[in-house]
């Protein structure tokens, strides 16, 4: 299944002192001609803000409580620390220094994949696989399944379904509307969500890396038939 669509987030402390500190940090991406962003909770303990770099196809929650990364695109472009990634870490080091900042207590990753398919590959699969075939209500328009697991200090929730055009909408898979997802428009296919949950003190570039090519290895494992 190809990847279209990641999320990964840090989790901190609540910073108490956030509101007072952030805009600091965020200020010198203001130059870029590309940048869209929005402020939430405006004068608020709850201020956030979101940074969106539209060129590079990545936008960038900023809270009091964590920091968060959206990506449409190749992952490819993630595996370079000097890349699009390069903003989110950037932030993250100067949250660290923030005088209200205490510690990281967890990061998460997100990934959508879809696999674009012939309807009738789809239906065949909806009508002799055998975790399907044995359902008592007939022919399934829509089906999904969910393993919830456990490995290396890891935790892991991978949902498996069928894919349609309306899931692009209920699960945000194209936020950016870009050429490299513009496949999944019109078609059909079976696609999969995969969480994967780690506690951690601290977290680093590296250890995204290894949330990542354990999600590709998770994900390139899962057959059908």
């Amino acid at each position: 299944m190809k990847i279209r669509r990641i999320q990964y987030n840090i989790d901190y402390t609540h910073i108490l002192t956030f509101r007072e500190e952030y805009r600091q940090a965020v200020l010198p991406y203001f130059g870029f001609e590309n940048l869209r962003y929005g402020i939430d909770n405006e004068n608020t303990i709850n201020e956030s803000i979101r940074l969106i770099f539209m060129t590079e196809t990545i936008a960038l929650f900023i809270r009091k409580e964590g920091i968060t990364f959206l990506f449409e695109g190749d992952i490819a472009d993630l595996k370079n620390q000097t890349g699009v990634i390069k903003f989110f870490w950037d932030i993250y080091e100067k949250i660290k220094n923030f005088k209200g900042y205490k510690k990281t207590n967890r990061h998460s990753l997100i990934v959508h994949a879809v696999e674009i398919m012939e309807k009738d590959k789809v239906d065949s699969i909806l009508s002799d696989c055998p975790y399907f075939k044995l359902n008592p209500f007939g022919k399934l328009d829509e089906f999904a399944t969910i393993y919830d697991f456990k490995n290396n200090e890891k935790s892991y929730k991978f949902h498996f379904g069928n894919y349609s055009e309306k899931d692009i909408k209920m699960h945000d898979l194209s936020p950016f509307k870009t050429e490299f997802n513009k496949e999944l428009f019109g078609n059909l296919g079976l696609m999969c969500k995969l969480d994967v949950f780690e506690d951690c003190k601290a977290t680093s570039f590296s250890k995204f890396k290894s949330l990542l090519s354990d999600a590709e290895g998770i994900i390139s494992s899962y057959k059908l038939m």
